[in-house]
Order: structure tokens, then C-alpha cells, then sequence
């Protein structure tokens, strides 16, 4: 089972927040997760994307905070990781100096977070078009990355939370059997759903009730109940804790350190002393998975796509912990 591949110390519900202004935001006009998402990642870093992905505006994403909650890999681990994400174009990290609503100007960090891979062309417009976000006008169009590595051949790309709960219904309901390429058709609907707060049971259960004593082709016959159940976006909420601002400057920063694009020269979102320092931990070995002996249980075979799955999963069902056998 997909849940026995887990970190043991997997807590992904009570993922810790950033202080208010701070902490991840989500990059505009992002693809629809798609079960090929990570696929030019190697496990790790799509196993990191993933859980990050999944995390909710305002979570705390430094490698310190993403060590403690996957308790797989070590700081050293996730630091390196962060970076080949930040390679990849998937992470970017800037200094944005706000006038608040009483008067007072401060600087807040924020590290934008982008499913879809973008180019360092893509992040430096996507700067200045947060330098000027209080006028008219709209997001830089998304980019083909350059630095993200295609999939590779003979690797099968991991599968997303919706193409899951698609594969899993004819287990569930025999006359809901789907192919695999009725999965693939639906994997976006069944994806707008869960990013609308529906989880995976209650999902699950809307496309199994009621059905019709026979079932003769059940591809289409889910498209229309995914269709015309689909519920309404929820309302955004309003953000209480973060005061009205008005952006006066934006600078790129490092994603590991204070020094800004105006200080040090960033390669891909990275200083050089950063990105050597990330160097000499990976040629010295220590940025590897936490030794068997450190965790709190042996660690499962990892399965990469059940992983992912499981991780995407995660902000939307908690992971329950395992029975303790009775005396």
C-alpha cells in the first residue's frame, strides 16, 4: 500500500506556517497538476515537489522546516534539493519592501513556488511585474524552462492524486473499471475537484453512488457526473492577518541566505557561496537520505509514484498513525 512507503514522521496537515506576509506563495498561471508534473526530477527532488506543491500560501518551505517534517532526508538533504529545484525553475525567493497600512515600511521575504517549470527569463518578469502589482495589468506568460531536465527514457513518470483515485474506482466498484487512458482523460477533472477542498472519499463515493444497475461504458459516464457535480470554488478567505500594503521595491534574493541580487551576483536564484557550499556537502556525502539507523522505524522499498501520490494527498486527508498491537 501507497501509505506503507511513507516516512514514518510524515505530518503534512500540520505543516508549520511562516509569520504573516512570509513564507511560500504560489506562482500565476500554473498549469493543472498532471501526473507528469516532476517527472524530470529525480525522486527526491519530485517527492519534494510534490509535498510543497500541496502546501497551502504562507507555509514555512525552508530546508531547515522541510528536514524536520520529511524525516527521510536530512538538512544538508534539503538544501541540496531546494537547489535543484531552484535549477529546474521551480522556486524562486525575493525581498519585497511594503508600505503597510499605517504608515510603517518593512521588508517581507517570500518564496514563490511554481508547479510548472519556468525559465530565469519567466522569474525576472515576474519580478518586475510584482514591483508594479498594484497597477493594471497582468502576470508574464508562462515560459518553456530552459534548466528542467525532459523525462528520462524508460522512467515512468509518477502518477498524480486524481489519476489515482481514477485507477482505484474499479477496485472500489467493478462496473466503474477504466482504462488507462480514460484515466489520463479525466485526471483534470478529477484534479479540479480535489483543489477544491473535495477529498479523496467523499470524491470517491459522488462517482459510486447511484449508478445504474448497468454500466456499458463507464469513461463517459463519469465525465458527465464530474461535470455536472463539479461543486463551486470555495470563497478566498479573507486574510485578516496580513495588513493592506503597497509594494514600493522587489529585489531576487538567495534562496538560502540574505544577500540580494543588488550584493552578490544568483545563478539561477542561488548565490555562488551558496550554491559552493551545497557543492562541498555533495561531493563530501552528506546530502544523502538519514541513515537507517537514525529513523524511527526501517524504512519501506519507496515507490516513487505512490509516494508522490501519497504526498500530494497529504494537506487534504491527515495520516493517521498505526494501530499499537494489543497484549
Amino acid at each position: 500500500m501507497a501509505a506503507a512507503n511513507l516516512s514514518a514522521a510524515l505530518r503534512a496537515p500540520a505543516h508549520p506556517m511562516a509569520k504573516a506576509g512570509y513564507g511560500k506563495r504560489h506562482a500565476p498561471d500554473q498549469a493543472p497538476p498532471r501526473a507528469d508534473d516532476f517527472a524530470g526530477l529525480e525522486p527526491r527532488e519530485a517527492a519534494i515537489a510534490a509535498y510543497v506543491d500541496r502546501l497551502p500560501e504562507g507555509a514555512a518551505i525552508g530546508y531547515k522546516v522541510l528536514a524536520e517534517e520529511l524525516s527521510d532526508y536530512g538538512q544538508q538533504a534539503c538544501r541540496s534539493a531546494l537547489d535543484r529545484l531552484t535549477r529546474a525553475g521551480h522556486l524562486r525567493r525575493i525581498r519585497v519592501h511594503v508600505t503597510v497600512a499605517d504608515g510603517q515600511m518593512r521588508w517581507v521575504t517570500r518564496t514563490y513556488f511554481s508547479r510548472t517549470a519556468r525559465d530565469a527569463d519567466w522569474w525576472a518578469a515576474h519580478v518586475r511585474f510584482v514591483r508594479g502589482m498594484d497597477a493594471p495589468g497582468q502576470p508574464p506568460a508562462p515560459a518553456a524552462a530552459e534548466t528542467a531536465e525532459g523525462p528520462r527514457p524508460g522512467v515512468r513518470a509518477p502518477r498524480s492524486e486524481a489519476y489515482d483515485v481514477l485507477a482505484g474506482l474499479g477496485r472500489r466498484e467493478p462496473r466503474l473499471q477504466l482504462s488507462e487512458g480514460d484515466c489520463v482523460e479525466l485526471e483534470h477533472l478529477v484534479g479540479e475537484w480535489l483543489a477544491r477542498g473535495v477529498g479523496r472519499e467523499q470524491l470517491t463515493q459522488a462517482l459510486t453512488s447511484g449508478l445504474p444497475a448497468s454500466v456499458h461504458s463507464a469513461g463517459p459516464l463519469l465525465r458527465k457526473r464530474l461535470e455536472t457535480k463539479m461543486p463551486p470554488s470555495p470563497a478566498p478567505r479573507p486574510e485578516k492577518d496580513r495588513p493592506s500594503e503597497q509594494i514600493v521595491d522587489v529585489v531576487m534574493m538567495c534562496l538560502f541566505c540574505d544577500e540580494d541580487e543588488t550584493t552578490t551576483t544568483l545563478d539561477h536564484g542561488v548565490c555562488r557561496d551558496c550554491r559552493a557550499d551545497i557543492a562541498r556537502d555533495e561531493a563530501a556525502g552528506l546530502t544523502g537520505d538519514v541513515p537507517d539507523t537514525f529513523l524511527a522505524r526501517p524504512r519501506a522499498e519507496v515507490d516513487v509514484a505512490a509516494r508522490m501520490a501519497e504526498l500530494r494527498s497529504a494537506t487534504v486527508r491527515p495520516v493517521l498513525p498505526a494501530p499499537r498491537p494489543r497484549r
